[in-house]
């Protein structure tokens, strides 16, 4: 997927036009610049830089080989192949101009054709959030600091949640955060633990109900640093209101639900990632992963930090 760039098409018909407007008087060297950009302009479409052309491709072609045409015989000399000026009064031929006018409008109707059958959507804004950011730019709701405790593959589900939301696909929002919340999820369990979890027990509700337990141990009054009871509580929120439903092929998401979790997910994931980088050993220093992230993050900005 990648943005569309609509003013090149405005841009695409402003430098052909320059080409066969009533003002143009065929005079050579009023032609070149015009000759010149709208071969770049035409050569970038057939390129596909903006759009895939299909059906009008073959018309593009061929007018771009009858704007290289006169560009060639005009301004460039034939023994040496070199660009020259060209001369004040020499004029384009008629006929070239004829059949140059008449290939832009062979290429018009085809584009035009083939870009009502194009799949160019417009999404609005979801909530408070820009399309575009959505789309584009969707794991930068997190710092630059939390970004580098996340797991890249979690800020990678988080961004594909962001621009499923940003085109309306609930479902697929859902999923693509709940992937993310589990893959930070892991993370977190393993900062109050030193048993990870066996691959084949691994699992959201696994990671939930050893926290859970962790948390409960605390109530009892172990000391030792436990999870923070309102990141298990919002988890456990999350499993039975979003998580669990799922499975029901009944259950129709809406995109307020899809939205709701975006944000909620933003919240949890934020303060799993800090709970990761502020967890202390019992010596009383910050973890080795956590202190190689940081360690990291603050060598990219040229910071000296001392951990």
């Amino acid at each position: 997927m990648k943005q569309l760039n609509s003013y090149r098409f405005y841009e695409l018909g402003a430098k052909l036009h320059s080409l066969t407007g009533a003002e143009n008087n065929g005079r050579v060297t009023d032609l070149f610049a015009p000759l010149s950009e709208a071969q770049t302009m035409l050569d970038g479409f057939i390129k596909g830089d903006a759009i895939t052309l299909t059906s009008s491709k073959s018309d593009a072609v061929k007018l771009l080989n009858k704007i290289g045409s006169i560009f060639n015989r005009s301004f460039i000399d034939p023994s040496t192949r070199q660009l020259r000026a060209g001369d004040s009064e020499e004029r384009v031929d008629t006929h070239e101009i004829a059949m140059l006018r008449t290939l832009v409008e062979k290429f018009e109707h085809a584009l035009a054709a083939e870009l009502n059958r194009a799949p160019t959507y417009v999404a609005g804004r979801c909530g408070i959030y820009s399309t575009y950011d959505l789309a584009e730019n969707a794991q930068e709701i997190f710092s630059e600091a939390q970004r580098a405790i996340i797991p890249v593959a979690a800020q990678n589900e988080f961004a594909a949640a962001g621009r499923a939301l940003a085109f309306g696909l609930a479902t697929a929002s859902v999923v693509h955060a709940l992937r993310a919340i589990e893959l930070m999820l892991r993370s977190y369990y393993e900062t109050f633990t030193s048993s990870p979890l066996a691959k084949s027990e691994r699992g959201y509700a696994a990671y939930l109900k050893r926290l859970t337990s962790l948390v409960e141990e605390e109530d009892r009054g172990n000391t030792t640093a436990r999870p923070d009871k309102r990141v298990v509580q919002m988890l456990a929120q999350v499993k039975d209101h979003y998580r669990n439903p799922l499975v029901t092929a009944d259950l129709v998401t809406s995109i307020e639900e899809a939205t709701q979790l975006f944000g909620m997910g933003s919240a949890l994931i934020a303060l799993m990632s800090d709970a990761v980088a502020t967890r202390k050993t019992p010596e009383g220093e910050i973890s080795g992963d956590v202190r190689n992230a940081l360690s990291a993050l603050a060598a990219a900005k040229g910071e000296a930090e001392a951990f």
